[in-house]
């Protein structure tokens, strides 16, 4: 055995020689402690928690994945119900004016003992327990479920303020997704009503061409390149609803707002495009049969019908989306799912006696030793005269507040 391990177990022995002379006192403070741990779990007040799960709603208004019928996009879906979506819940639950509310409602300036708001709301901060659950992955995922939790020293308040939040945000997300559908529906109408006018306007010219120099038939040809072109027409409409809806409620420098922008200039240029390609098409091909041999009357007649087209294809994509959005409007809007309502607390939530008992008990023996291995450090001192003995009454001395006639005297 090598020197210093020869001074370790004499070190250890001569601390537990230490601690079983001074075993009557480690005991007492032991359990005193752990009964005064004992009683201070009784005296705490009890407190309970009352607790909802809410379901997030479906995520049905979407701007991604925008696109004409060129390149491959899909058209855009706007005839869908706006909901507020799920982040946006989390704000209204961690919003002061809810708190506030709370706070007259249950008059929680008598239950919390204090006049000042700004205290309340700390101490309410502290009672209520908002945890969402999200998907698993990586990045930002949606939130599946959001639960609530009140907690009070009265089982029935707690389950009331639970309610109270339930009510107050499903009021709220009902407000919103409201006030959400008439805005949505009155960007639409104006949109809807332009094109109603355009179209009579381009069906009245029409009609009053065809009076005038008679009817032709137009060729397939040309019929297709006219569909083509309203296609990318209605799409460009589309596309511009979705931007003024979507600019009411997002900044400028939203992502999808300015993917929703490029898509629009880029459906834009390509309409440019082929209205050039079919008019030089229409002069070239000569695909509309010559009137009078007047080439340039039946150029004129190409673009009437091909603007009659045009507005009947717009009509045709904004009027579902337009009736949609009326019925909608008036029609009484989805708040919150409540998946598990507030329940009636039966068992308390704290305090957890047995945890205040052990911490009383573990930090009796780390107290008990410590006062333990003092007194044997102070009584060893005082024998030898030791410099640590010294060091340690130097300080005792430096900490004591003494008078100034004391201070005078030494």
């Amino acid at each position: 055995m090598s020197k210093d391990s020869r001074k370790e177990e004499i070190n250890i022995l001569d601390a537990l020689v230490v601690l079983a002379k001074e075993k009557t006192l480690v005991l007492k403070i032991v359990i005193l402690a752990t009964l005064i741990a004992l009683v201070i779990s009784f005296m705490w007040p009890k407190s309970y928690d009352s607790s909802a799960l809410i379901l997030p709603p479906d995520q049905q208004q979407t701007f991604s994945g925008i696109a004409g019928m060129l390149g491959g996009m899909m058209p855009l879906n706007l005839g869908s119900e706006p909901q507020v979506n799920s982040e946006t819940i989390l704000s209204i639950l961690n919003s002061r004016s809810l708190r506030v509310a709370l706070i007259e409602e249950f008059d929680l300036y008598e239950v919390y003992s204090s006049n000042i708001i700004e205290e309340l709301l700390l101490k309410l901060e502290q009672n209520i327990s908002i945890v969402d659950t999200r998907e698993g992955g990586f990045g930002f995922n949606p939130i599946i479920s959001v639960r609530i939790t009140v907690t009070d020293r009265e089982p029935e308040r707690a389950q009331k303020m639970t309610r109270f939040i339930l009510d107050r945000l499903d009021e709220t997300v009902r407000d919103i997704n409201r006030r959400n559908a008439v805005e949505q529906l009155e960007i639409i109408t104006r949109r809807y009503q332009r094109n109603l006018m355009e179209m009579e306007e381009a069906e009245l010219a029409f009609k009053e061409y065809q009076e005038k120099h008679g009817l032709i038939e137009v060729e397939q040809q040309a019929n297709a390149i006219i569909n083509n072109l309203a296609e990318v027409k209605a799409n460009m409409i589309e596309t511009e609803i979705a931007i003024n809806v979507m600019q009411a409620s997002v900044s400028e420098n939203n992502p999808e707002l300015r993917n929703l922008r490029r898509t629009h200039a880029e459906l834009e240029r390509t309409f440019n495009q082929l209205v050039q390609r079919s008019d030089s098409e229409a002069r070239a091909a000569n695909i509309i049969p010559p009137m009078l041999d007047v080439p340039e009357l039946a150029l004129n007649y190409y673009r009437l019908y091909r603007e009659v087209t045009i507005q009947n294809k717009i009509y045709e994509t904004i009027y579902p989306q337009y009736d949609f959005s009326q019925t909608i409007a008036e029609t009484e809007k989805r708040g919150i799912q409540i998946l598990d309502d507030a329940h009636l607390p039966t068992y308390k939530s704290s305090p957890k006696r047995a945890f205040i008992v052990l911490g009383g008990f573990v930090f009796s023996i780390f107290f008990s030793l410590l006062i333990v291995y003092y007194r044997h450090t102070m009584n060893v001192g005082r024998e030898t005269d030791s410099r640590q003995y010294n060091q340690i009454r130097e300080l005792q001395e430096q900490l004591r507040f003494r008078s100034r006639k004391e201070k005078n005297e030494s």
